[in-house]
């Protein structure tokens, strides 16, 4: 792991206390702040990953303007409130810095360890075929609907019965570290749920939890041994009825710092879907950003931070969780109202109106900047490798994703039509369709890039560019010579260059 680099900026030099912990340590003081600026390559960037403030009193008008010319989530204090200043506490709140309780160099450094790895660690493991083992038994049926679905019925007693294993790795759980667990599942009847963590060292058990009921939907922690060998996940069901398990999703804690990174936000609707975010309030006056992440298969996390970080306008981004590739952010009323209000609230945040949004998504992600376009009617859409009819999209099970066919359409299919039936085909296709038909197209801009022989959705490019056309929409269309997985980094300039330019003209029409 690449060590963790740190601006100490206080009094007391921590340098010498944090010596044995994987950090690249930074000290000055705020007195000679500016002229440690001055000395680095770009004095008006942050080189380090994060910056720490470590004196108790913080009441500098000079550290207030530094820390509102950071990026959001990178500067961590320790002073209590009633020792920050109205300017400072107001800096802090708008950099969304982090507070941390510890105070001494050896705990703040272990925390920044522990809590502020770079990177994000998170994976799914599905009960399928590949990734789960089920028991049989008289008492229960099980069946198998495609790779995100295995279903039990029956009377699995009043004590807690094994009806199968999770495959692990013991490179899943970081030795001593604490990981979220969600398990994703349905249920109807009286049955329950638990999972067994069982930690073996040197073909021994060395540690046993379990957790169960309400505390797996809402995510409940499992901390690995310091040192341990392998590990087991074992699936215990009791009482009477049907369950429907997806996926255990475990995800490497930072302890009250956001999901997978600083900030990520996690929302369960009602009807238990998990919504995931991140708002960064960018580093300038801007248009808002919302960006929708396309498929991720085997590892959960937000895309595009980096690049959107040097453009410097606020965004929101949206990653999928459900399904073994995501769910193309759409579904239920509950989860696209939770998706709506988070938007709505991001907005408020970065004090635009409808038109000084930028609404954007490639591959899966183009599909949910389409479908919500009416509902905010934002001021321009950007996307690339559009997928637009999921009904003919999802009917064919002959999907390669890195050159494998991983079922994912299908599983797509059973999760949003609740069925395998090629009669809802019509409908699915429909959908977007009727949505974009609401759309208030006056004023409105867009941003197309596609590949030539795209294989995934190609076949419905010419409807959309014959719709575009049809409303008298003023758009801009790339194309690239290649299939849809290629190409990647033409497609990320595209989108930049489109934001650049949408954001410019969008300020031109501000009033303020």
């Amino acid at each position: 792991m690449a060590d963790i680099s740190i601006l100490q900026i206080g009094a007391q030099d921590w340098t010498a206390q944090v010596a044995n912990l994987p950090l690249e340590w930074h000290h000055t003081t705020l007195r000679d702040l500016p002229t440690y600026l001055t000395k680095q390559v770009d004095p008006f960037e942050l080189e380090e990953n994060y910056v720490l403030l470590t004196d108790e009193v913080l009441d500098s008008t000079l550290l207030a303007q530094q820390i509102r010319k950071w990026p959001a989530y990178r500067v961590v204090y320790i002073a209590n409130p009633d020792q920050i200043n109205f300017d400072v506490k107001a800096a802090l709140a708008e950099r969304r810095a982090m507070r941390f309780g510890q105070k001494t160099p050896e705990t703040v450094g272990q925390r920044i360890v522990r809590d502020l790895y770079i990177g994000q660690i998170g994976f799914p493991t599905r009960f399928s075929e590949e990734q789960y083992l089920p028991q049989t038994d008289y008492r229960w049926t099980f069946e198998r609907h495609g790779r995100f679905s295995t279903l039990y019925e029956g009377d699995f007693g009043n004590d807690w019965t094994q009806v199968g294993t999770l495959k692990t790795f013991p490179g899943d759980f970081a030795a001593g570290q604490d990981n979220w667990m969600y398990l994703d599942y349905q249920s109807e009847g009286g049955v329950q749920v638990a999972l067994e963590f069982v930690f073996f060292q040197n073909g021994r058990l060395q540690q046993l939890q379990i957790l169960e009921g309400d505390a797996l939907r809402q995510m409940a922690m499992v901390k690995a041994p310091e040192k341990y060998q392998d590990y087991q996940i074992l699936v215990l069901l009791k009482g009477q009825g049907k369950i429907d398990l997806h996926a255990l999703h475990q995800r490497r804690s930072r302890h009250g710092l956001g999901l997978f990174i600083p900030g990520g936000q996690r929302e369960l609707t009602d009807d238990g879907q998990e919504v995931l975010s991140y708002y960064n309030p960018g580093t300038k006056k801007g248009p808002l950003i919302i960006l929708f992440a396309g498929t991720r298969l085997h590892i959960e996390g937000f895309e595009m931070m980096g690049p959107l970080n040097k453009l410097g306008y606020p965004y929101l981004l949206f990653t999928d969780s459900r399904t073994q590739g995501g769910a193309f952010d759409v579904g239920s009323e509950a989860y696209e109202a939770v998706v709506l209000n988070t938007i709505e609230k991001a907005m408020r945040e970065a004090d635009v109106t409808p038109d000084q949004v930028i609404m954007s998504g490639y591959s899966m992600g183009s599909y949910p900047a389409m479908y919500y376009l009416a509902n905010v009617d934002a001021g321009a859409l950007i996307v690339a490798k559009p997928i637009m009819n999921l009904g003919t999209f999802t009917a064919s099970p002959e999907f390669p994703h890195n050159g494998l066919n991983r079922d994912w359409t299908l599983d797509v299919r059973r999760f949003l039509a609740g069925r395998m039936s090629p009669d809802d085909s019509e409908m699915m296709d429909a959908q977007l369709w009727q949505k974009l038909d609401k759309v208030n197209w006056a004023g409105k801009d867009v941003a197309l890039f596609t590949m030539s022989e795209d294989e995934y959705d190609g076949k419905s490019l010419p409807q959309l560019l014959s719709f575009l056309k049809d409303k008298g929409v003023n758009f801009d269309h790339k194309v690239e010579k290649g299939f849809h997985e290629q190409k990647i980094d033409e497609m990320v300039k595209y989108m930049i260059d489109a934001m650049e330019k949408e954001a410019i003209k969008m300020m031109g029409r501000r009033t303020y």
